[in-house]
């Protein structure tokens, strides 16, 4: 009995359901494209056109060409055009007093954990790091102001790109920086070229003997070094002695 009332209670609710008012504009169905809910609960995927990973569904729309990211500007040159930007790029900003100490600030949160405090590239992190080359040669001294910006903006060597830590402001401030160090610092020496390793000793020939290491010779008053395994009979002669 109680199962035929449950069973009656259970289609009157299920009836009841369509006409129940969820919100939903007159003519929609929960699963009509545009719905709120079809996000929720969907009988399939309908992946977007244009998917950045082939096939997988990820919903992600290509980009249009040209776009670029929001709080990126567009940078026009690759790592390896440092020349080209140095003939280009010209510092918008002025030397003004505001403009070294926001310049400083950014070198004392960015640059000095590699290239020091003086710019000598003898940070803390070169103990673990490749020690990076000094700001105060007379090649760094010879670059112009974009070829200077052009390393923080792109990496060079083992240095990466900051592009996301600082903007163009920052490193045109930076810049101005490094050319105050440079007036106030004296000129370093160009690094040292690298020294030639010896190779190591050839490996002995197949089936040839051991080599014997040889031995020491007694030493003043008849004391004699001991070799490892034998036994050494120490035998003292007097210098005073009489016939």
């Amino acid at each position: 009995m109680r199962r035929a009332l449950f069973g009656v209670a259970g289609a009157l609710l299920v009836a009841a359901l369509p006409g129940c008012d969820v919100g939903l504009p007159a003519g929609r169905t929960p699963h009509r494209e545009g719905n709120f809910l079809d996000m929720v609960d969907q009988p399939r995927q309908k992946p977007q056109r244009g998917d950045l990973f082939g096939s997988w569904p990820t919903g992600m729309l290509e980009p249009p060409p040209g776009a670029v990211a929001t709080g990126e500007s567009p940078y026009p040159f690759a790592q390896d055009e440092a020349e080209l930007a140095g003939q280009r790029l010209v510092n918008p900003l002025p030397a003004s007093p505001e403009v070294l100490a926001h310049g400083q600030f950014v070198y004392e949160n960015v640059c000095i954990a590699c290239h020091g405090k003086q710019g000598a590239g003898d940070g803390p992190v070169t103990a673990l790091f490749p020690k990076p080359p000094s700001l105060m040669t007379q090649k760094v001294r010879d670059w112009p102001d974009g070829q200077i910006y052009h390393r923080p903006a792109r990496g060079q060597g083992s240095m990466p790109s900051h592009a996301r830590q600082v903007d163009a402001r920052d490193i045109w401030s930076l810049v101005h920086y490094v050319r105050k160090m440079q007036r106030e610092l004296p000129v370093a020496p160009p690094p040292a070229a690298p020294q030639a390793v010896a190779p190591p000793p050839a490996a002995p020939a197949a089936g040839a003997p051991p080599s014997r290491r040889p031995t020491s010779p007694p030493g003043r008053g008849g004391t004699t070094r001991r070799r490892p395994g034998r036994k050494v009979q120490v035998v003292k002669c007097s210098s005073n002695s009489r016939s």
